[in-house]
């Protein structure tokens, strides 16, 4: 009996030998692996040092072979490269870790299923390049982190990127971020996906020559979206602060444009939620599609054609723009349910602080939008939302927008950050029949609702009347609310 037993240990022994012998150098298969028991890689300069038969060191690369978690501290003159196989699931956790690569990419993803990067907490992170991009592969590598595989970032540390060439982050495939602290200067773009690009949570200060987030499949016009859950951004672009081929989608966190050409663009635009500041020297959000290059095409279009598949909708959150150019632009649809949304929009003529080209409808949140009266805009009879829209004498910036009820009591109080000559405003509290106070600067009139929208062919530039205490003499603008003539598609003519 006990030379049995003795037998099937001894087997047993075997077949657990074995199975151990044929783990991968890692001795890690599964994702979420902790530090614990993650395979250390100290970096040492031109240089690094492991004991893994997974990671191969050889002037100034370190490439990593094999499935697993690796941990990543010191400095690096170099690259860190993943080739692994195809089906392998890498992590590197950075632990005060600082790479910098003079003509390639500080973190290279040859091959991979899926990478992790994770800061580990309190540390701080660098990456960079010092110089143009010289390509090892047919890769045409342009990004200081630059991933061929599904590529997410987390963590509870900080990550610095500067990009002196190219672009900070790069996926060729999904970029997921989900926490972490990350600072990024880019010559290019900040962060791009080719699949998508989704972060639900962290905090982001973004430098960027070009857009500062990017997400563009040409390949594929169902991918290339852009999706926001949660988050702070701060957003200094050269060109766009968000760009999406297709679809942008909003649905949390704080994001602050403060410096752009077109706030954010993309195909179509949805914000269902968060607080959402914009400064654009053009559009602050435009509905267009198409690649990269607005700032060089965008205009050259024509302004009234309708682009299929092309809208925006607010129906959550709020949103603040700031526009040289139109303050929201679609060419299709223009969709308000919810939230608030304010829009101080240009003083030129040939732009306005609403401007769509397909239908632009308005069905609840609070919406006050000022700008030039040459090509102001109001939304449409099937809006189940009353909106007024009115012509001023030009109004200094700052100068307040004001509206009252038949009683008095104040419904809608705003100041536009531009000088403005008129003025567009909607909230709950409007209805068909109503009498209404509306006061823009030092001028003030009395409207009476003979249905949910005032103010579209019958506003031929009249002036309000000086501005008075609610409803104590307010001149009503010359004429009554209308269909708008052909060919005018709703928008007001010129002063």
């Amino acid at each position: 009996m006990k030379k049995k037993v003795y037998m099937l240990l001894l087997a047993l022994g075997t077949i657990l030998l074995c199975s151990c012998q044929n783990q991968p150098v890692s001795e890690s298969k599964s994702d979420g692996q902790t530090e614990e028991n993650s395979v250390e890689i100290d970096l040492t300069g031109n240089s690094a040092e492991c004991t893994s038969k997974a990671v191969e060191v050889s002037e100034g690369k370190v490439r990593i072979t094999d499935e697993g978690t690796y941990t990543l501290s010191g400095t690096l003159e170099g690259s860190v490269i993943i080739d692994a196989s195809n089906t392998d699931k890498v992590e590197l956790i950075l632990k005060n870790a600082e790479i910098n690569s003079a003509d390639f990419a500080a973190i290279y993803v040859l091959s991979a299923d899926k990478v992790t990067i994770t800061t580990e907490e309190e540390t701080q992170n660098s990456l960079s390049n010092s110089g143009e991009y010289q390509n090892i592969d047919e890769n045409q590598v342009d990004g200081v982190v630059f991933s061929k595989a599904d590529l997410t970032l987390k963590g509870e540390g900080i990550l610095n990127i500067q990009a002196s060439y190219g672009h900070g982050i790069v996926s060729k495939d999904e970029l997921i971020f989900s926490s972490g602290t990350y600072d990024i200067t880019a010559a290019s773009h900040g962060i791009t996906g080719k699949d998508c690009v989704e972060i639900t949570g962290g905090a982001y200060s973004i430098t960027a020559g070009k857009d500062g987030i990017h997400a563009e499949n040409k390949d594929d016009s169902n991918l290339g979206y852009l999706h926001i859950g949660d988050g702070e951004f701060t957003i200094n672009a050269g060109d766009d602060g968000i760009h999406s081929a297709s679809q942008v989608m909003i649905a949390g966190g704080k994001v602050d444009i403060t410096n752009s050409y077109e706030g954010i663009e993309g195909l179509s635009i949805d914000v269902t939620g968060g607080d959402i500041q914009i400064t654009a020297s053009d559009d602050g959000m435009n509905a267009a599609g198409g690649a990269d290059g607005s700032s060089t095409g965008g205009k050259e279009e024509d302004i009234f054609a309708v682009t299929e598949g092309a809208y925006i909708q607010i129906a959550g959150g709020t949103v603040s723009v700031n526009a040289s150019g139109d303050g929201l632009d679609s060419n299709g649809d223009l969709t308000i349910s919810g939230g608030k949304t304010y829009v101080s929009g240009s003083q030129e003529g040939s732009n306005g602080a609403v401007d769509y080209n397909g239908k632009g409808t308005i069905t609840g949140g609070i919406f006050a939008a000022a700008g030039a009266s040459g090509m102001a805009q109001n939304f449409q009879e099937a809006s189940t939302q009353g909106a007024i829209l009115i012509s001023t004498e030009q109004q200094e910036a700052q100068s307040s927008v004001v509206l009252y009820d038949s009683e008095g009591k104040e419904l809608l109080n705003w100041q536009p950050l531009k000088a403005y000559s008129s003025v567009l405003v909607s909230c709950p509290e409007i209805k068909e029949d109503g009498t209404y106070q509306l006061s823009a600067g030092n001028s003030s009139s009395e409207i009476t609702m003979t249905g949910l929208i005032y103010g579209t062919e019958q506003m031929q530039g009249g002036a309000m009347g000086e501005r008075k205490a609610p409803f104590e003499g307010g001149q009503m603008p010359e004429g009554q609310p209308g269909e708008p003539p052909e060919g005018q598609d709703n928008r007001m003519p010129p002063a």
